[in-house]
This record gives C-alpha cells, sequence and structure tokens, in this order.
C-alpha cells in the first residue's frame, strides 16, 4: 500500500508547491523581516530534507510554530496561505519520522489542525481541496485509519470530480486497507 501513495504524494506535492518566491511583473517580490524569517526556516527544513535526506524535526518545528503564528496574526498577508498549508505537510514529515505512537498521533493531530485552520481561513484558495487529500494522507499512510482516509478521499471526489486527483483517488480507494498481495490479485484480475 506504502509502494502505491508514495509516487502520489510526491506527485501532489509537486503540484501544488510552486516557488516561495511570488513574482509580479518578472521581478520578485520584497518582502518584511516576518515573511523572511519564515521563508528562511522553511527553506532550512526543506534543503536538508530533500537535498540530504534527513529530517531536522527542530527545523520544522520551528518553521511550523512561526508559519502557523504567522498566518493567525497576518490571515491576509501574500505569503500566509502557502506558509500555513506547507506548515500542514511540515508536520506530516515530522509525524510520519516520529518515533513513538504518542509522537505520531500528536505530530497528526497538529497537521490536520493546520489543513482545518487553512480551510476555515482561505476557503476560496486554490489549495483548500488538497487539504482533504493531505488529511486523507495522515489517516491513510500516517496513522493506518482507512475509515477515515476513505472519508477524506471521498470528500475530495465528491466536492471535485472532475480534478485529475479525483480520477486517481477513485481508484486507490478501491486498494484501501487491502494486503499487497490483495493488491496484487486485483490488479491481474483486470
Amino acid at each position: 500500500m506504502k509502494r502505491v501513495i508514495i509516487p502520489v504524494i510526491l506527485l501532489v506535492l509537486g503540484i501544488v508547491f510552486g516557488g516561495c518566491h511570488n513574482k509580479q511583473g518578472g521581478e520578485k517580490k520584497k518582502f518584511g523581516s516576518k515573511q523572511k524569517d519564515i521563508i528562511q526556516l522553511y527553506n532550512m527544513a526543506d534543503s536538508i530534507y530533500y537535498k540530504e535526506g534527513r529530517i531536522d524535526s527542530l527545523a520544522f518545528l520551528r518553521f511550523i510554530d512561526k508559519a502557523v503564528a504567522f498566518a493567525k496574526d497576518y490571515p491576509k498577508d501574500e505569503i500566509s496561505p502557502d506558509m500555513l498549508y506547507r506548515a500542514g505537510i511540515g508536520a506530516m514529515i515530522i509525524a510520519k519520522a516520529a518515533e513513538t505512537k504518542e509522537q505520531r498521533a500528536t505530530y497528526c493531530k497538529k497537521a490536520i489542525a493546520i489543513f482545518n485552520q487553512f480551510q476555515e481561513t482561505y476557503p476560496k484558495h486554490e489549495k483548500y481541496k488538497y487539504c482533504y487529500y493531505q488529511r486523507g494522507i495522515i489517516y491513510d499512510d500516517i496513522l493506518g485509519d482507512t475509515n477515515s482516509a476513505e472519508d477524506q478521499y471521498r470528500e475530495f471526489i465528491n466536492r471535485y470530480p472532475n480534478d485529475p486527483v479525483a480520477q486517481e483517488l477513485k481508484e486507490y480507494i478501491k486498494m484501501l486497507g487491502k494486503s499487497d498481495e490483495e493488491i496484487e490479485e486485483m490488479l491481474h484480475l483486470e
């Protein structure tokens, strides 16, 4: 099951994440010091994760805390939605790498709360719909709660039936909770 979802996660993360700097008229926008601090914290945690293949939980936690606080204090700032969404992804990354069940549950709750906050604060944002998908991943891939995962995936499918991710999720739901052997058997029957 994990072999199936990891490529989907990477695909969606690639689609959802653009560059950190917004451009207007071909020029990079200038950010204030609070914005720069958050972007720098994100870039540090992210580069360690993607370039070195290791997770610096403290770097992610610093970024998450700053991003959540910034989005709460400055919800209309242009970087707030993107940084808040990335904070949710960061909490997922820490949850996935957690050493204990308790830590995993704590960071999953944090990620879910961040995605809920995102949807409450930015109901018209383009990443709004992906919060359902990310919560589905949390329940499925990190917590192993396939029923809750299916609820989130179905919510995405029902709200956005024409989205390419919805088409993939329709197929993926058929495999939820099945062993590798059962999935292999299903694929051979088709």
